[in-house]
């Protein structure tokens, strides 16, 4: 409400800060919550993938790692909780995880990334990269891993398009209203 209060900017969703593997499953008191401050959507779910080379190794990922992150884009789809609140969960893995825990390299997290994406192009599904300023600027100064999603979504012959989370919780209200499944 602060960023109404001093900017004038109405925050339609909320992100929590690192995610949580069942996101807010089981908490309808913080979903009426959330609802009851004005916010229609929440991104709350991080789901669980191996992470058995990722913490501070210096390695890049290994196959099973990889193969897990692709296993978790299906619980990374956008629901609704039974409150009405919306979830639009962060996909896997995060520049965080990858860069600052698991000390990959830009090549490995690049390649993670498309294989996740790849996976939801394919699927029709949707896949919400999770990235911070401060650690993909770093990182990443030339912006590969942007131009790789950009280029993936172009060569999806319209398959794929990019959107704000806003957008997408539009989406998944419209779809849920019709009696559609969520994309």
């Amino acid at each position: 409400m602060l960023f109404r209060s001093r900017l004038g900017i109405r925050a339609a969703g909320f992100r929590t800060p690192g995610g949580f593997a069942t996101g807010l499953e089981g908490r309808e008191d913080i979903q009426r919550m959330l609802l009851d401050l004005g916010f229609e959507w929440v991104s709350s779910r991080y789901p669980a993938h191996a992470i058995e080379d990722v913490h501070g190794t210096g390695r890049g990922p290994s196959a099973a790692v990889l193969e897990s992150i692709v296993a978790a884009q299906p619980d990374a789809q956008p629901h609704a909780y039974p409150t009405g609140l919306i979830e639009l969960p962060m996909s896997p893995i995060s520049d965080v995880g990858a860069f600052r825990n698991g000390r990959w390299g830009l090549d490995d997290f690049l390649h993670a990334v498309r294989l996740a994406l790849e996976w939801a192009i394919d699927g029709r599904a949707c896949f919400d990269l999770l990235v911070h300023p401060s650690v993909l600027g770093t990182v990443d100064p030339e912006f590969r891993t942007l131009d790789l999603v950009c280029d993936l979504v172009d060569r999806s012959g319209g398959v794929a398009e990019i959107v704000t989370l806003d957008r997408l919780a539009g989406i998944v209200r419209e779809k849920l209203a019709t009696g559609d499944a969520p994309p």
